[in-house]
């Protein structure tokens, strides 16, 4: 009998050993599901934060009342300049005038640098975008050198072809001009020579190619026997010509990667509310000040052959108008607009990261490297070229404050 019962206590211990083993397995099998539940949950919930649309607590008089609020800010920094260099009245000293163009210079390279590809790699690498871009943390940069490459692709095109344009109407040497445009060249130009001198030609080693008559390449060129060698008058008129035409085109690839970015920025103070709201809105109006008085000063200098200021007016208010534009656009979808839903991140991540390219070429490749280097400055006081600088650093150190709300 003893035996039969140890048996069937072993027995018992053995069914209790395994029940107390299947409620441990279950209870943490529950245990993980629950986690896994609540894991899942919160993604759900994240994806319903991502997907949220509507701005609440959306004050209509003071959303509206900024559109002018932003339309007087920008158009008083993008006209000072344009007006005080076209109207008499208003005229405001060159020294005034060249400052504000290097204090734009800092504003567009700050600009770009610290409010739009910072935007671009926030809104890219946003969680609400998941793996839409690919799993590929670069894609702003990528963006914006993109934009580089191809605003100095554009700019040479251009430029390329308003030289071959007043290599065509100036008379450029055959060497240099197409070779069915040699007779209207020789046309054209003249060579001024002194009645009582041989107009003979003497330029270092060159001096038995340059005594080939003077109908072929000599007619394009003036002659001053004073200095022992040849200036060519033709090129310098189509040189100045081509400049004035690169400028008025780095002019207007500026103002399009300022205005890509106004957009944005109107729409994002048109759905801000509350504090942030007030915040915001004066950060903006300092910005666009600063912004409007960097693209005035270039828009004042471009050169027209006519109806100059007209045109400058018309691209400044362009620029006015830009950002209540992108207000106007938030007021209209404020209801629908998602700001986290990978479209609208994407959206703005792309118009961002596209914009500081743009920016970032114009301000280092057309203002920095290009007004810092003419002839002109070289020539300024010593007072006056640090003053130039102050103005870029201080123009710099102005936009990156506004970054810290804006």
């Amino acid at each position: 009998m003893g035996k039969p019962q140890s048996t069937r206590r072993l027995l018992q211990l053995a069914v209790l050993a395994l029940l107390a083993g299947s409620v441990q397995a279950t209870s943490s099998a529950l245990a993980r599901r629950h986690g896994g539940d609540a894991h899942d949950a919160h993604d759900d919930e994240g994806e319903v934060d991502c997907y949220a649309s509507g701005v609440d607590d959306w004050h209509k008089g003071l959303h509206i009342g900024a559109i002018f609020i932003v339309l007087a800010a920008s158009g008083l920094g993008v006209f000072l300049p344009v007006l005080g260099h076209f109207v008499p009245q208003l005229h405001m000293p060159r020294t005034a005038l060249t400052l504000g163009k290097h204090l734009g210079t800092g504003v567009i390279i700050a600009t770009a640098l610290i409010h739009m590809l910072p935007g671009g790699y926030e809104n890219l690498g946003n969680p609400c975008i998941g793996s839409r871009m690919g799993d590929f943390g670069g894609w702003p940069g990528t963006l914006a050198m993109m934009a580089i490459f191809a605003m100095h692709l554009i700019e040479f095109v251009l430029s390329n072809h308003a030289m071959g344009k007043h290599a065509h109407s100036h008379g450029l040497p055959a060497d240099l001009a197409p070779p069915h445009h040699d007779a209207e060249a020789r046309a054209a130009t003249r060579v001024e020579n002194d009645s009582t001198q041989t107009a003979s030609l003497r330029v270092d080693s060159h001096a038995s190619e340059l005594e080939k008559p003077q109908d072929e390449n000599c007619d394009a060129v003036a002659v001053h026997t004073h200095h022992n060698h040849v200036h060519g008058a033709s090129f310098i008129n189509a040189d100045a010509m081509t400049m004035a035409e690169r400028h008025r085109i780095s002019t207007y690839i500026l103002e399009l990667g300022i205005c890509l970015h106004s957009v944005i920025i109107g729409l994002t103070l048109s759905v801000a509310t509350g504090s942030e709201f007030k915040t915001l809105l004066i950060a903006i109006c300092f910005h666009q000040f600063c912004e409007g008085l960097a693209l005035g000063s270039r828009l004042a200098e471009v050169q027209h052959r006519k109806n100059a200021f007209l045109r400058a007016a018309l691209s400044a208010a362009f620029f006015m108008l830009v950002t209540p534009l992108g207000m106007v656009i938030g007021i209209g979808i404020r209801y629908s607009y998602a700001p986290s839903s990978p479209a609208s991140l994407i959206a703005m991540g792309v118009l961002d990261s596209l914009s500081a390219g743009i920016l970032l070429y114009s301000g280092l490749v057309n203002l920095l490297a290009e007004e810092f280097g003419t002839l002109e400055f070289r020539g300024y006081r010593t007072t006056k070229k640090v003053a130039c600088f102050a103005a870029t650093f201080i123009g710099a150190g102005i936009m990156a404050l506004i970054g810290k709300w804006a």
